[in-house]
């Protein structure tokens, strides 16, 4: 075996809340969240020395790459040398709440796993990914997900009922660190029983007024508020900003409705996407 390809997928935040600050410095989050077919391909191979490359600029220090890390934490963890070039194909937008980064993380392990013939278990990989980042191990698992903790405590949720989201991102990123610091000076306030009650019942309908985003609501951008109420206009069924932003989702009961959705709301976005659930976290699609 010479190379493996993941598709990684990308995550929304069906909600985000942030019940404290704890004492270490990190927040305490609560969260919902749920892989989608918004994909990043990941493609691993054995090579001299440790080389990371993708489409579009990642990091300015190689280094500091969430791939990069990635595969020097498995190599140390599998007892190998770090000689792997990892090439990523970016279809994820940066800087919008999406887990881009955490995704080719999670894609680069699962490779590296498959192309040293599965050294680590499911466990171990999410252990390593929590020391990359904290959405890394929820994008190890996917599917539908409660997130508590600093993010990396997972309890499988109800899966969603057949839906489509769009997902469209203003021409701006948010910064992480800034998101968390505007959220410092608000109440916090945990709030994801009744996304979790609509999740038990199947009810869509429901999913969609539960849908909420702490960060959306103590940063208060201009351009994530016209993208929600354009969404909401063009039939969703909910809308809010995922992760610290500024992507927004727009859930809709069929694709046809989403991409009608995705037509009308084009000229307020400088990325845009149709995707639907996805059950699982990174797969393998080619092995050569």
């Amino acid at each position: 075996m010479k190379r493996i390809t993941v598709a990684a997928p990308a995550k929304v935040n069906l909600t985000l809340h942030i019940p404290a600050r704890l004492e270490n410095g990190y927040h305490a989050v609560e969260m919902v969240m749920q892989t989608v077919t918004l994909f990043d391909c990941v493609t691993a191979e054995k090579a001299q020395g440790l080389h990371i490359a993708a489409d579009m600029p990642l990091t300015e220090n190689e280094a500091d790459n969430t791939a990069h890390r990635a595969a020097t934490l498995f190599a140390d963890a599998a007892g190998v040398l770090p000689h792997f070039r990892i090439t990523i194909q970016k279809h994820i937008p940066l800087q919008a709440g999406l887990a881009g980064g955490s995704a080719d993380a999670a894609g680069t392990l699962v490779a590296l796993n498959k192309l040293c013939k599965t050294p680590l278990t499911a466990d171990e990989l999410c252990a390593l990914g929590a020391k990359v980042g904290a959405d890394v191990p929820f994008c190890l698992r996917g599917g539908t997900m409660l997130a508590t903790g600093i993010g990396t405590a997972l309890a499988p949720l109800p899966p969603l009922p057949d839906c489509c989201f769009v997902i469209a991102k203003p021409a701006f990123g948010v910064s992480t660190a800034a998101a968390y610091a505007a959220v410092d000076g608000a109440p916090f306030l945990p709030a994801t029983d009744a996304m979790q009650r609509a999740l038990q019942t199947g009810d869509l309908f429901a999913v969609g007024a539960a849908m909420e985003n702490r960060f959306a609501q103590v940063l208060r951008l201009a351009e994530v508020d016209r993208l929600c109420d354009a969404l909401k206009k063009a039939g969703a069924l909910g809308a809010c900003m995922t992760g610290s932003g500024s992507a927004v989702i727009g859930l809709f009961e069929t694709k046809a409705a989403a991409e009608a959705a995705q037509s009308a709301v084009g000229s307020l976005c400088a990325f845009s996407a149709v995707a639907a659930p996805f059950c699982g976290g990174p797969k393998i699609i080619e092995e050569l």
